[in-house]
């Protein structure tokens, strides 16, 4: 069921993963890097908001969802009814913030980044039900629909020559549309009498320290980009956004999928059949995380070049071949924490915890970024970045075993990294060239050695699954 269920979550955010590929592509073509700082900051500041205002209802949701003392009824109309309180207590803001700048350029950021907000907590929320539920299609459905409308709306819109802030309305279109979509579908029966206000405060009580935390994070996530703005210019930070995006888009991609597909069932095994079970199935999403990230870290920085020079514009390209090596490894290092450290706060049902290893890290990165990006500017930024985020992963890796004691299969994991080194080495001799035809050729000579290798290293016994695949 694992790899099943991966590889749908792996397609789904395939899908999207490509949309952000293309969209990255057409946004250098169409934007200025300050225009594309600007769009980055009102990005970033959104999800911002909404993972601190509303992390904690999809953190329960996945959480609670699979246990037997809520009906589904119940739990859809107290997310529901949450949903429209807080919506509704931000409108209230948004009306001041609105009035208040009216005629002036701050009043569309407002509109086009709240309209923004709505529609991406809506489709969040409808996510995380279908993750937690453990229905992969519909999950899947929907991401890559939103992906797809996304993409088109927001490309659209910066064709037409609607800026930055165009681009923001098209995506918030983009994510809308499905999410209402399935709001009818999944929201919309809710029933004010079923709400429970037992469950909100479960909810509440498990999601506040987590959304503590991810206030925190996103403190750490938005700071480069904000202080790159305000010390060094939009520019830079439009520059510095674009090798970013570029790795998140690939690799904290990937990582979000596996955990996506594997953490319902853990929750699920750990409620119904035990401590033992849950690790049992853990040890194998920790052998499968690590076996698709580490070797797709190593063939991004031996392709990326090339990757840079095909898809970005030249504005961009130099800066982001000097970062694509520090964000790789930095967005390999968050993933690592929040995808498998993290996860023993959680199972633990420890949150506090993760609370404040977040705040050390928020410290050290925005130390280091006061110092750093004034001499060495997006440089520095990644060098904070990376050394912040090896903070994280050191102390959760610590500290996580005291509240839940993770699996960590060394054996496996050793037989990973060796496969990862001779898979470099095949690719470091076509490092330097430059195409599609070698990009494809690199993607090919990469997969079919690590995969090559996984059969060799029977790793996750895909030997069997490979003749069961043939026989059926």
């Amino acid at each position: 069921m694992l790899f099943q269920h991966s590889a749908i979550y792996i397609l789904a955010k395939l899908i999207p993963g490509l949309m952000a590929f293309a969209a990255l592509s057409i946004y250098t073509h169409l934007l200025s890097p300050d225009e594309y700082g600007l769009y980055t900051l009102l990005f970033t500041g959104v999800i911002f908001l909404h993972n601190v205002i509303f992390n904690w209802l999809s953190s329960g949701t996945l959480r609670y969802w699979s246990t037997s003392d809520y009906t589904e009824s119940q739990f859809i109309s107290t997310l529901s009814i949450s949903y429209l309180k807080i919506i509704g207590f931000l409108s209230v803001f948004l009306a001041f913030g609105v009035s208040y700048y009216w005629g002036k350029q701050q009043a569309i950021w407002l509109i086009s980044g709240f309209l923004f907000f709505l529609s991406w907590a809506l489709f969040t929320i409808t996510q995380n039900i279908f993750s937690a539920s453990i229905r992969p299609s519909r999950y899947a459905y929907l991401t890559i629909i939103y992906s797809i409308l996304a993409f088109s709306f927001g490309s659209l819109l910066a064709y037409l020559g609607y800026g930055p802030t165009g681009v923001i309305f098209g995506i918030a279109i983009g994510t809308l549309l499905p999410a209402l979509y399935y709001f009818k579908q999944i929201w919309l029966p809710f029933q004010a009498e079923n709400y429970n206000p037992k469950l909100f405060k479960r909810l509440l009580i498990y999601g506040i320290p987590l959304a503590a935390a991810a206030l925190v994070e996103e403190i750490t996530n938005v700071t480069d980009r904000f202080m790159l703005a305000s010390i060094r210019g939009k520019s830079d930070a439009g520059l510095y956004a674009v090798g970013y995006d570029l790795s998140g888009n690939s690799i904290l991609m990937i990582m979000a999928a596996l955990n996506v597909a594997a953490y319902p069932v853990v929750i699920k095994l750990l409620d119904s059949d035990g401590v033992q079970a849950a690790t049992d199935y853990f040890k194998n999403y920790v052998i499968l995380l690590l076996g698709v990230t580490i070797p797709a870290v190593i063939g991004l920085n031996l392709v990326g070049p090339n990757l840079v020079h095909l898809l970005i514009d030249v504005d961009y390209q130099e800066s982001v071949i000097i970062l694509l090596p520090w964000i790789t490894i930095a967005i390999f290092l968050l993933g690592l924490q929040m995808f498998y450290f993290d996860l023993a706060f959680q199972l633990g049902q420890k949150t506090i915890a993760s609370v404040k290893i977040a705040v050390i890290i928020a410290i050290v990165n925005i130390c280091l970024n006061y110092k750093l990006i004034p001499d060495m500017g997006i440089q520095g930024a990644a060098i904070a970045t990376i050394s912040s985020y090896a903070v994280g992963c050191i102390l959760s890796a610590y500290y996580g075993p005291k509240y839940f004691n993770l699996p960590f299969p060394k054996i496996e994991i050793l037989k990973i990294v060796i496969s990862t080194l001779l898979m470099f080495i095949c690719l470091w001799w076509l490092r330097d060239y430059r195409g599609w035809l070698w990009l494809l050729l690199q993607l090919f000579i990469g997969v079919s050695v690590f995969s090559s290798l996984m059969l060799y290293f029977n790793i996750l016994n895909a030997r069997e699954y490979v003749k069961v695949y043939f026989k059926t």
